[in-house]
């Protein structure tokens, strides 16, 4: 199968696309606020469709078959590349603002052996003329080789000037072990679990870890939410950060074509 891996600019629909085999990644972002509904920042998302038929491709599914690609983490950087580059050219993009990237625990265990990798990508950010100390990367959820080898590649990530959040707490090995290890700048909890909380009408568990996550100077983020009731319950809570479709839902941005040149 054809591996070639190229971003470029897309004249039809005034945006960067990553070709991959048969598909094309297209960057979408989703704006995450603070509890006065100011926007801080916003995360990059995939969008994934077959070049040829247009059909629409689940990100959970594109990712899952993605892991057994012996590329799977230059693949992974290429498309937060991708993502840096649609948001520094979109109408979003703002030096005060924070850009969001997902990276799983393998990136973080990789850097460990080869170093060279987390450098590179540093090059690149400088290259796009951002800064490091503007960008999060979230630790998905997966589960580790090594936890304690996950926690000095964090180090790593963070000696380079980076923000770590560490994502979706509460589902598979995103947990308050991984947490205590990384102790990351942000814990995002994820919808699963805050709907657990609100389904058996009580925060304890949630007031519980926030507790902990406030000793160690860590803001707290809740993702997909949906509804102003939930958005202002969570406010009464102390949730320093908020996500869902209530703010916004994820926009594809359209970019000046003059710079388009400038992509790569």
């Amino acid at each position: 199968m054809e591996r070639i891996m190229i971003i470029s600019h897309c004249k039809k629909r005034n945006c960067y696309v990553l070709s991959f085999s048969r598909y094309i990644i297209r960057s979408a972002f989703q704006e995450i606020v603070n509890s006065n509904g100011n926007v801080m920042g916003y995360e990059a998302l995939s969008r994934i469709e077959v070049a040829s038929t247009g059909a629409k491709i689940s990100p959970d599914v594109f990712f899952s078959n993605l892991k057994d690609n012996v590329g799977y983490i230059h693949i992974l950087l290429l498309i937060n590349k991708l993502h840096l580059i649609s948001y520094r050219d979109s109408r979003l993009s703002s030096k005060e603002k924070t850009v969001f990237l997902n990276l799983p625990p393998g990136f973080f265990e990789l850097i460990l052996f080869y170093p060279q990798i987390a450098d590179s990508f540093v090059t690149t950010v400088k290259q796009l003329k951002m800064t490091t100390s503007k960008i999060v990367i979230e630790i998905t959820e997966e589960p580790a080789i090594s936890e304690i080898s996950l926690g000095v590649g964090k180090e790593m990530m963070s000696d380079r000037g980076f923000k770590i959040a560490l994502d979706d707490y509460g589902d598979e090995s995103s947990s308050l072990e991984r947490y205590k290890i990384c102790l990351p700048e942000i814990v995002k909890i994820s919808r699963n679990f805050f709907l657990r909380q609100k389904n058996a009408n009580s925060y304890d568990e949630l007031n519980f870890v926030t507790s902990i996550f406030r000793h160690y100077n860590s803001k707290v983020l809740v993702e997909g939410v949906e509804y102003e009731c939930d958005y202002e319950a969570l406010k009464l809570l102390g949730i320093d950060y908020f996500q869902g479709f209530l703010f916004h839902e994820p926009e594809h941005t359209t970019i000046d074509a003059l710079t388009a040149a400038d992509c790569c």
